[in-house]
């Protein structure tokens, strides 16, 4: 499993549970429209590469190489809101941002502890604390409270390979 593969299931699990949308940070795009959350990638691939499974199979169209290693990652999960009017009412920004935050950190906590995907599990290694990450714009201040995940998974790398299925010796092959 690559980290794209583990990154989008996260992300798609994420934003079913909360209602609404989950976003790339840093990203050239209009704003999303409040409530959202958007997310960062601060590891994708912690390894400290002392194992790896070594395989070779082979596939229709020859043989490739696989290597497998048990990886960590970490995101990082903000929740934006900021006070607006709704039909009905009014929402208080904080509020909305900070209850999205805990939903979110009790997906990770109890949902997704294991998430079960063709490619393999990712399962949740450790899950931060609510905090706080507003931040003042201009007029107005954006509520924003977050939390960092550590995700666990097995990374495959592959690559086309040949192997040799006949050795001939010259001489003695002792």
């Amino acid at each position: 499993m690559t980290f794209t593969e583990v990154r989008n299931e996260v992300v798609l699990n994420l934003e079913k549970h909360i209602g609404c949308p989950v976003v790339p940070s840093e990203q050239i795009a209009h704003q999303s429209e409040f409530p959202y959350c958007y997310y960062s990638v601060l590891a994708p691939r912690i390894s400290d590469h002392a194992f790896g499974l070594h395989e070779v199979v082979e596939k229709p169209d020859g043989f490739i190489a696989i290597r497998s290693e048990p990886v960590k990652a970490t995101m990082s999960f903000t929740f934006c809101s900021q006070d607006h009017d709704v039909d009905g009412g009014f929402v208080y920004g904080d509020d909305e941002a900070l209850s999205l935050a805990e939903k979110g950190n009790g997906f990770f906590l109890l949902n997704a502890h294991c998430l079960r995907t063709d490619r393999g599990d990712i399962v949740v290694h450790q899950v931060g604390a609510v905090s706080n990450r507003s931040g003042f714009v201009v007029v107005d201040t954006i509520r924003r409270y977050g939390f960092d995940v550590q995700l666990s998974y097995i990374r495959t790398d592959e690559m086309p390979t040949e192997t040799i299925e006949k050795a001939h010796f010259i001489g003695n092959p002792s």
